[in-house]
């Protein structure tokens, strides 16, 4: 019989937990993109709601019943997520490959780690203070690297990387790209049919706001002007205020509920190994 080391099953069952913290931050995001499409749903329809981005969802949900223990689920979810994602870039558990792409997409992957790890963070910050400064991140960062040598070049290469970005997930959307990481022979034809619908409206609409994005720190750069730059929530009011926009806008913050309730199906039926 073959004895394990003692050093290789506290590894084993280190990569699991890392698997189930992985799952729950996929819940944990969903839940997020959830509340956010919902206000901007109700925005849309006229029934009160608002448009906000995801600070604003995270407020929302501390301020419903039982908010506080909601948003702690939600902080360990995203900080979970982002230890996934760090040992799965680095240990290539996905798997990504070494060559220039495959590196090129576990360091995408661990920069959405980090960002959702730190969004994690103050979340974790916000249930203890119980408030926050409010501030415009994407103004206030826009602002500090127009300050830096080059910096009208770093900021519209960056709104043109998000651009570029938003262009790759409608493509995953379109081709449907997004199933091959998922294992849906368990869910049954009706609901695979549904996460693929779902999935391909959400993964577009989320492009369209993330494609606006950076069209606004774009032209913050080209303008040298910080306070065109914007997150979520400018985009979508941008979105709104366009011809036809009301429709396009209603469209999209429903989308964003389906993406959030991709996550949830990503949650459940990603294939995540745990060595």
């Amino acid at each position: 019989m073959t004895t394990i080391p003692a050093d290789s099953t506290a590894v084993q069952q280190s990569a699991a937990w890392l698997v189930r913290l992985g799952r729950l931050g996929y819940a944990a995001k969903g839940l997020v993109y959830i509340v956010l499409g919902f206000l901007a749903t109700k925005a849309a329809v006229g029934i009160g709601g608002r448009t906000t981005d995801t600070k604003g969802a995270l407020r929302t949900i501390g301020e419903a019943p039982f908010g506080r223990v909601a948003l702690m689920f939600v902080a360990v979810g995203l900080i979970g997520y982002m230890g996934w994602r760090l040992a799965s870039a680095i240990a290539d558990a996905e798997p990504r490959g070494s060559d220039v792409r495959g590196l090129a997409l576990r360091i995408g992957d661990a920069f959405r780690g980090v960002v959702y790890g730190i969004l994690g963070a103050w979340v974790l910050a916000y249930v203890v203070r119980g408030h926050d400064e409010g501030k415009n991140q994407a103004r206030d960062m826009t602002d500090r690297v127009l300050n830096l040598p080059a910096g009208r070049s770093i900021v519209i290469g960056a709104g043109l990387v998000i651009v570029g970005y938003a262009l790759y997930q409608l493509y995953r959307a379109l081709s449907r790209k997004f199933l091959k990481r998922l294992d849906l022979s368990s869910a049954g034809s009706e609901r695979r049919k549904w996460i693929e619908r779902l999935g391909s409206f959400g993964i577009g609409a989320r492009a369209i706001v993330f494609g606006m994005i950076g069209l606004l720190i774009a032209r913050a750069g080209w303008k040298y002007d910080p306070s065109e730059a914007g997150g979520i929530e400018k985009s979508l009011d941008v979105i709104q205020s366009q011809p036809f926009g009301d429709a396009i806008f209603g469209t999209v913050a429903a989308g964003l509920v389906a993406f959030g309730l991709l996550q949830l199906a990503t949650a459940r039926y990603r294939v995540m190994h745990a060595s």
